[in-house]
């Protein structure tokens, strides 16, 4: 990581500048950082690694389905609002600050069988 000093071109720039660019500017607090990578693996997906991404895609279009199903929303918004309540009292629980992450991480969890 590198510390950047700033310049028009660059101010408040985050992502990379090319698209094969090994170089990624992210900006937090104010100042702007380097950040160099190599690319990812691009074999292919393990049997775990596609059941991982299939299981997760059902939460996504399932989440998606009820937010758009104003009775269901309803359910879930007061299962968020409980889950805020007392979010606070178990540090150990993992904070989600959308209605629509807290739905996708529960659905997720149970389709995992969590």
């Amino acid at each position: 990581m590198a510390h950047v000093e700033t310049n028009v071109a660059i101010d408040s720039f985050q992502g990379k500048l090319k698209r094969n660019d090994r170089i990624v500017y992210r900006t937090r607090n104010g100042r702007t950082h380097a950040y160099a990578f190599d690319h990812p693996f691009r074999g292919t997906a393990s049997e775990e690694q596609a059941q991982t991404r299939s299981t997760f895609g059902m939460a996504v279009k399932q989440a998606s389905a009820i937010l758009k199903d104003p009775e269901q929303k309803a359910d879930w918004e007061r299962r968020y609002a409980s889950y805020r309540k007392h979010y606070r009292a178990s540090s150990s629980a993992r904070y989600y600050s959308t209605l629509r992450g807290f739905i996708i991480a529960t659905l997720n969890a149970e389709l995992k069988g969590e």
